[in-house]
Parts: structure tokens; C-alpha cells; sequence
């Protein structure tokens, strides 16, 4: 089993059709090429498929309701995928430099193995790590960490995913992180991360030295340019989208 093999999940939202252009172009060219989106599903808002002209998608669809939570909307989707495995992000959450996919697949074999539930690409600085194994590059979050769970880049055993979201259904995706913390330690969830060598960018977490993405390019709807000043400059002159229509912090 390969990452290349696996569902891709990406949630979006027609309101954040300019990301998705970032989106399309930069994660093909960073990970496998065009293939990707052979196993690519982005779970997008209803309006999508009746305006497909406007908001131009690559690949699969998978629509939701956008008065549906954001729990049922993932527990959707999840339940339409023949997969004991997949990766789950956001369109935010694009990759700015070259992915290292044969960490990621050394990586893959701790959930295969059913040694961890999930591998998450990033670091967050208020958790306790250690590593899985002698001379490996994946490290096990401590379930005595203040924060284990988090909605970022990740591989997932589907069915762990499935049975943290049924906790929480009527939620937001900010109040889902914060009461899924509770969650993962009541049902003994074990969560990993792949990062490697990285330093601290912002407030809460690390650059990922195998997955460089940005973390997230939105904030409240506005470009995160006080984080990735450089990274999104670059982007926003190669993809001709203007930063002062969304504002920026």
C-alpha cells in the first residue's frame, strides 16, 4: 500500500475558489503529478455543482449542504469510500515546496500495521513526542499532551476518524478540535507525526521538513501573510490573484 493508492480528501468551499487555483496547481506538481487526482475527492458545497463553469474543479466531487456540520459532512463522505485508509486536508493546505513521498510511504505501513491511527505532516508545540521506533523519522504524540488531535494534513485509519467524529456531530471544525482532545484519549486513539527536522513558524506549531505546506494560507478568510509572507508573495504573482480582495494578517 502507497500513499499513491489512498483517497485523497480535500473540503472546500466555492468561497475559497481562488485557493483551490493555488491548490490545483501546486499539489500535483509537489507530489506525483497528475495521478494524484485519480484518487482525489474534493467535498465541496452544493452550489459547486450548479455553477461548475465558475468554479472549475479537477477530478472527483462529493457535495454537502453548507447548513450540514462539519463532522457530517466529513461521516459523508467517509461512507461513500471503499478505502480502510485516506488522507483528509483542506484546500488551504497546499504545498509550497516537494513532499518526501518515500518517508510518507515508510510512514504508512505505523497505520497499516495498526501501530498508530493516523499521521498528521506537522508539529504542533503544545504536545509531547517520542519517537516510534530506533532511527525513524516518526514520532507517537503523548496522550498526556495538552493538544493530540488536530485538523491538518493527514493519514487516517478511516474507521478511527469515523468513530471521533460520531462524538461530536453538531459542531464547527474549531469546537470539533477542541473537544475531540478528550475524545482521542477516551478511546485510546494514537496519533503520530511525520515532520522531521523543523523550526517554529507562528504561534502553535512547526515548519514540516517532509510535508512543507502551508499552515494554514487562511485565517478567518483573510490571506495568513504575517506567517508565509514570502511563500504566498510568490504564489500570488504566479497564480495572478490579487491579496487585497481577501485582505490579509
Amino acid at each position: 500500500m502507497k500513499i499513491q493508492n489512498i483517497p485523497w480528501i480535500t473540503h472546500t468551499h466555492t468561497d475559497c475558489y481562488d485557493v483551490c487555483k493555488i491548490y490545483e496547481g501546486e499539489m500535483p506538481h509537489l507530489l506525483w503529478g497528475n495521478t494524484f487526482w485519480d484518487n482525489h475527492f474534493y467535498l465541496v458545497n452544493s452550489e459547486q455543482m450548479s455553477k461548475k463553469h465558475k468554479y472549475k474543479l479537477t477530478g472527483k466531487c462529493f457535495y454537502y449542504d453548507a447548513e450540514i456540520s462539519y463532522p457530517l459532512r466529513i461521516l459523508n463522505i467517509l461512507s461513500n469510500i471503499d478505502s480502510e485508509y485516506i488522507v483528509l486536508d483542506h484546500e488551504d493546505m497546499f504545498l509550497y515546496k516537494k513532499a518526501n513521498i518515500d518517508k510518507i510511504n515508510s510512514s504508512l505501513e505505523f497505520v497499516i500495521n495498526k501501530e498508530l491511527d493516523s499521521i498528521r505532516f506537522i508539529k504542533n508545540i503544545n504536545a509531547k513526542y517520542t519517537p516510534i521506533a530506533e532511527n525513524c523519522s516518526v514520532e507517537k504524540i503523548s496522550s498526556k499532551s495538552e493538544w493530540i488531535f488536530s485538523i491538518q494534513p493527514s493519514i487516517w485509519r478511516k474507521e478511527a476518524l469515523i468513530n471521533i467524529l460520531k462524538r461530536n456531530l453538531n459542531v464547527n471544525i474549531w469546537d470539533l478540535e477542541y473537544k475531540s482532545q478528550k475524545v482521542v484519549r477516551e478511546l485510546g486513539i494514537k496519533i503520530g507525526v511525520l515532520s522531521g527536522e523543523s523550526k517554529k513558524r507562528g504561534i502553535y506549531h512547526c515548519d514540516s521538513e517532509y510535508y512543507p505546506y502551508i499552515a494554514t494560507a487562511l485565517f478567518k478568510g483573510k490571506w495568513s501573510i504575517s506567517e508565509y509572507e514570502k511563500e504566498l508573495k510568490l504564489l500570488f504573482n504566479k497564480y495572478q490573484i490579487d491579496p487585497l480582495i481577501r485582505g490579509g494578517i
